[in-house]
């Protein structure tokens, strides 16, 4: 008949779900969540004393199987740790999007989806920067292969940093913004070490635009001169542009996180930067990342929120994706809170000692169980 996860501790803020309860998944659907269900014929899955979450979404990651070095393999690491959809941010541009459809996006299990970086090229070469011949920055190309592709690409990607852009300063930017409006996507904004300060940058954003990395501790940041969160970031919250964690090599600095966090500035999105180097360093995983966040002082549910609910109302799938709401779709992730002390570390070298880690137990996607931790 279906699955019957039994005795978990839900937690799904997003549809105000919390406590211990019991979810029965049918026909790749959450079909009930309450307390003591009968199995009526269903497969029983004993997850007493384990959180059962949504499916996680990580807003942004990198899948493009040999392109430059992001290329983890996606199945691989997101079924072990309770991913169930993936938003590449920005691997491909429009002349090798397509690329990407056929060798990835169309042979993984993961649920996929995309942003288009704002360069044709992508990010095919990284020891030059996409933007810094700013040509490849074809707004018209962009346009194309966001309506050509509609049904995954989500908006456009852009990389406004100093070392890319050069002296193009904002006009990446400003070439984004108007491929993105042309596709009636959002844009996804790199801004770690910006060309200018982070105000200007912010300005030209609109409701519902991502700013990735903007803990990053790189030049132009979102705290002021005395730690204090500054008023146009304040104000670009207020009118709808969302903050992503995006963790990456090199985007994360605890101390600014902390000030953050202590301010109830909290990412709106939290999210890993996943590649190959990342996954093999300091990242590690969504899980990881996650576990910083809940050791930096993130309430539990909050953390959650920023791995389901938020990101799923970002990419337009709120109510189907990054919930257990009946009707929903049935990708459920469940995890050990485990206590003890743990090590993590940030994009700087910096080391924290933890008390909580999230262990990956059980994935499902659309219904079936994808893994399951021997």
């Amino acid at each position: 008949m279906g699955l019957l996860l039994r005795g978990g501790e839900v937690v799904d803020p997003g549809a105000g779900l919390a406590g211990t309860r019991d979810v029965r998944v049918r026909d790749g659907l959450v079909a009930e969540v309450a307390a003591a269900l009968a199995p009526d014929g269903d497969t029983v899955l004993d997850v007493a004393g384990k959180l059962v979450l949504p499916g996680l979404i990580d807003l942004h990651a990198h899948c493009f199987i040999g392109g430059s070095d992001f290329g983890p393999r996606t199945d691989d690491i997101a079924r072990s740790t309770g991913v169930t959809t993936w938003v590449d941010g920005g691997s491909t541009g429009a002349g090798t999007f397509e690329g990407m459809r056929e060798w990835v996006l169309s042979r993984s299990r993961v649920r996929m989806f995309a942003f288009l970086n704002i360069s044709a090229i992508g990010l095919m070469y990284l020891k030059i920067g996409e933007l810094n011949h700013l040509a490849y920055a074809d707004v018209d190309a962009a346009i194309g292969a966001g309506r050509d592709h509609r049904d995954l690409i989500l908006g456009i990607k852009v990389r406004n940093q100093l070392e890319v852009v050069g002296a193009a300063g904002v006009e990446p930017l400003r070439r984004a913004v108007r491929a993105a409006e042309a596709i009636g996507g959002k844009v996804m904004i790199h801004c770690t070490n910006p060309p200018v300060p982070m105000g200007e940058l912010l300005a030209l954003l609109r409701p519902g635009d991502i700013v990735s990395h903007f803990l990053h501790g790189r030049g132009h940041g979102i705290l002021d001169e005395k730690g204090q969160i500054r008023r146009e970031v304040r104000a670009a919250r207020e009118r709808g542009v969302l903050f992503d964690v995006a963790h990456g090599r090199m985007h994360v600095k605890f101390p600014i996180a902390r000030a953050a966090i202590a301010q109830g500035f909290y990412p709106d999105t939290i999210s890993s930067d996943l590649t190959m180097g990342g996954s093999a360093g300091c990242v590690k995983d969504l899980p990881t990342t996650m576990g910083k966040f809940l050791n930096l002082g993130m309430p539990l549910a909050e953390v959650v929120r920023a791995v389901t609910a938020s990101p799923a109302k970002a990419i337009g799938r709120e109510g189907r994706l990054g919930t257990l709401k009946p009707g929903a779709v049935a990708d459920i992730a469940v995890f050990q809170l485990e206590a003890g002390s743990f090590d993590f570390e940030n994009a700087h070298g910096e080391h924290m000692t933890g008390r909580r880690r999230l262990a990956p137990v059980l994935t499902l996607r659309v219904g079936e169980i994808w893994w399951r931790r021997a």
